[in-house]
């Protein structure tokens, strides 16, 4: 269900190598990696401009010396938390949004985390994020197997983070500090009509993905009367492909998942009909993307097509990477008609 570090030309995990130029695109041999120059190149190149973009950039910022007013000397050591506000900080918070769009391009797990890095970073040094960054990352966490990072994350911008009273700019408060949340948890809180629907559609996913693996632990249940227990446990550990699921001991020792499975079950389906409320066009578009994910964004209202447009790309690559999870939704958009 989750990405993992493999050759990108064979998709060997064996003996990895990292391209040096864009330092996020393993090979499992010199010669694959010159099997694959041609098309790895253009975005390999793209990668490394960026890169040296944004270096240059943060090292004005690092040498400026501030004019005492508007601009204070060196931010990264003055200012952390406050960017957005300076100005002088913008074009280098641009250029390196720039560079997360063209690493996440290259679609392997090392280019994933490192825009996730990326982004988790530029969201302590601007905690307002006035770029929306927020909306990216909880599908980022998701494609490199970090389930319970994403949750948490959502949890902490639709609790704490969504109170009127929160002062963004008081570096004091506790911020993206839930840790270890209940995945299982009924998600109601987040499906008020003020909601973000970018993190409903994540944990929609989320939901979805924690209930795939019960019904495949469900479905091993088949093997009780043919496997000694002792056997069987350690079957069932290897079925699971999300992390909440395998080290939560008590479903991980369930015999019978059925009112789990049910209870997950409407979860989703509350979900389902929330970010239908929110946005219209994106379980449509989910399951028909065509242009939607290649339009360009320059400006969108909440619930309308391109706002629709901007979720979707940011989070379609981890719905393609979950097997039966956009056939889970056909399924349900099917049922609702």
């Amino acid at each position: 269900m989750s990405l993992s570090p493999c050759c990108n030309l064979c998709g060997s995990s064996q003996g990895l190598l990292r391209c040096a130029a864009c330092k996020v695109t393993p090979y499992c041999t010199r010669i694959h990696q010159i099997l694959d120059r041609e098309k790895h190149a253009s975005l390999c190149k793209a990668v490394k401009r960026a890169s040296s973009v944004v270096e240059r950039g943060e090292q004005a910022l690092r040498d400026e010396p501030g004019d005492g007013v508007f601009n204070p000397a060196n931010p990264f050591e003055t200012s952390v938390g406050h960017f957005w506000e300076i100005l002088s900080t913008r074009d280098y918070m641009r250029t390196r949004f720039a560079l997360v769009e063209a690493t996440l391009k290259l679609k392997s797990f090392d280019a994933v985390k490192s825009a996730a890095d990326h982004i988790r970073d530029m969201l302590r040094l601007c905690r307002s994020d006035n770029m929306g960054l927020r909306d990216m990352l909880p599908a980022l966490y998701l494609r490199l197997g970090r389930d319970q990072d994403a949750y948490d994350f959502i949890k902490w911008f639709e609790t704490t983070g969504h109170e009127s009273d929160y002062d963004w700019g008081d570096m004091e408060l506790p911020y993206l500090d839930v840790v270890n949340a209940d995945v299982f948890e009924s998600p109601s809180y987040l499906c008020g009509i003020y909601h973000n629907v970018a993190f409903l559609v994540n944990v929609a996913l989320l939901k979805i993905r924690l209930l795939l693996d019960l019904v495949a632990l469900l479905n091993a249940g088949c093997l009780r009367p043919k496997l000694p227990q002792e056997l069987l446990d350690r079957v069932k550990y290897f079925i699971p492909s999300t992390e909440p699921v395998r080290k939560n001991r008590e479903v991980m020792s369930m015999v019978k998942y059925t009112d789990l499975i049910v209870k997950l079950s409407s979860q989703v389906d509350e979900l389902f009909s929330a970010v239908d409320k929110q946005n219209k066009y994106f379980w449509p578009a989910l399951l028909n993307p065509g242009a939607h994910l290649t339009a360009r964004i320059s400006a969108y209202s909440t619930g309308s097509r391109e706002d629709m447009q901007l979720k979707l790309q940011y989070c379609y690559d981890s719905w393609i990477e979950t097997p039966g999870s956009i056939d889970f939704i056909r399924t349900m958009s099917g049922t609702k008609k």
